[in-house]
């Protein structure tokens, strides 16, 4: 089973707060086959009509980014690979090295008191990956399994406001060392890890699987874009107070995670992560997305029903990493199930019937499509894990 963790968590936070509407538009269950229960039927008493007058949504001008795979793409891929295929042999003859593989104990402190993101327990990491500041890495070097070792680390001027330019002082337990056993990237790896016998017959294959997603995604964005507009379009005058609740609620608790992970105030991670000033707008903004995807749904006639929906949510879970439904419903529930496929199918038929511009990944995302972040910044105050 798959938890709700890492980056899957932050893409789905904003499906997966979606609610159903009142019965008999979105929702349709076949007689004797409801998909409704006493966790869903609370959220069926409200009319979307009652909050939303669609305006144009059919025809919007969006931008398809025609996708490309370069080499660094394959790289990355096969990067990947290897590290699903790394061996941890836990050793107990010899102090730690460079690129081993450790779990420690560590509590820092600053002036005598802990800090947030400066303690944790059975913490697991690769030495020399960039985790922890050198400086913090360099004191465990030659230490042996049970070794207590402290030490003092200065934190960089420019880090985290809380830290910067201070001095912490460390005591770390080295409880196991392992040897990291990385596989050579060869015909005979490829073989035995997948079911291509070459590098090059791997390599082919992944670049078409590749090419796939990517063209998948761009149509999801373009369709993401085209529900923007049909927002943008609609007139939308107040929201349900309970979906309003679940949205920040869901939204609250996944980006809490994230802020956590990154060792950085709520706040902070709204506005330098998610581009918002608070909670609040965010929320508004995926409160609207829903309500006019129901709208759209409702008019168009998509259901979802007592037979379509086994099958059309266990594909969803499949596409997150779900071994089965059960194991998504007990992570999302089945109102965001529920919700989340009827935004899908909302967005599907927007793209279908929007007037799409093929473009560039340059020309649609900018230059800089992606901001490089420094690996020493995604460290908490230079420990958490950027996993």
């Amino acid at each position: 089973m798959k938890k709700k963790t890492g980056l899957t968590a932050l893409l789905l936070g904003a499906g997966m707060c979606l609610l159903a509407g009142c019965g008999g538009g979105a929702l349709d269950a076949d007689p004797g086959e409801s998909v409704t229960d006493t966790e869903t039927q609370m959220f069926f008493d409200y009319k979307v009509s009652d909050y939303v007058t669609l305006g144009e949504y059919k025809n919007l001008s969006v931008q398809y980014p025609v996708p490309t795979v370069s080499d660094e793409d394959i790289e990355m891929s096969i990067e990947d690979l290897i590290s699903e295929n790394t061996e941890y042999h836990e050793i107990s003859d010899r102090a730690v090295q460079d690129g081993d593989y450790l779990t420690i104990d560590f509590t820092g402190t600053i002036d005598g008191a802990e800090f947030d993101g400066g303690s944790a327990e059975d913490y697991e990491f690769t030495m020399g990956e960039g985790e922890f500041l050198d400086e913090f890495e360099s004191n465990l070097i030659g230490k042996s399994t049970g070794e207590e070792v402290t030490f003092s680390v200065t934190f960089p001027a420019d880090y985290y406001e809380d830290t910067a330019g201070k001095t912490a002082e460390f005591t770390v337990t080295i409880k196991s060392i392992s040897e990291v056993v990385t596989p050579e990237y060869t015909d005979e790896f490829v073989a035995s890890a997948t079911e291509y016998d070459t590098k090059e017959a791997y390599e082919e294959a992944l670049r078409g699987e590749l090419i796939a997603s990517a063209q998948e995604e761009a149509a999801s964005g373009a369709g993401e874009d085209a529900l923007s507009l049909a927002v943008s379009n609609a007139t939308i005058n107040g929201y349900p107070q309970v979906l309003y609740d679940a949205c920040y609620n869901s939204t609250y608790e996944e980006y809490q995670q994230y802020a956590q992970m990154f060792g950085i105030e709520m706040d902070e991670f709204i506005r330098d992560f998610m581009g918002e000033d608070d909670l609040d707008s965010i929320t508004l903004e995926a409160v609207n997305e829903i309500l006019v995807a129901q709208a759209i749904a409702e008019k168009e006639g998509f259901s979802i029903t007592g037979q379509n929906y086994t099958k059309e949510a266990e594909e969803l879970a499949a596409q997150n990493g779900y071994d089965t439904l059960d194991d998504f419903t007990a992570d999302y529930g089945k109102v965001s199930i529920m919700t989340m496929l009827i935004r899908s199918k909302a967005i599907d038929y927007l793209y279908e019937n929007a007037d799409v511009q093929e473009v560039s990944e340059a020309e649609y995302y900018g230059e800089n499509e992606v901001e490089s972040v420094d690996t020493e910044a995604l460290n908490t105050e230079e420990v958490l894990s950027t996993e």
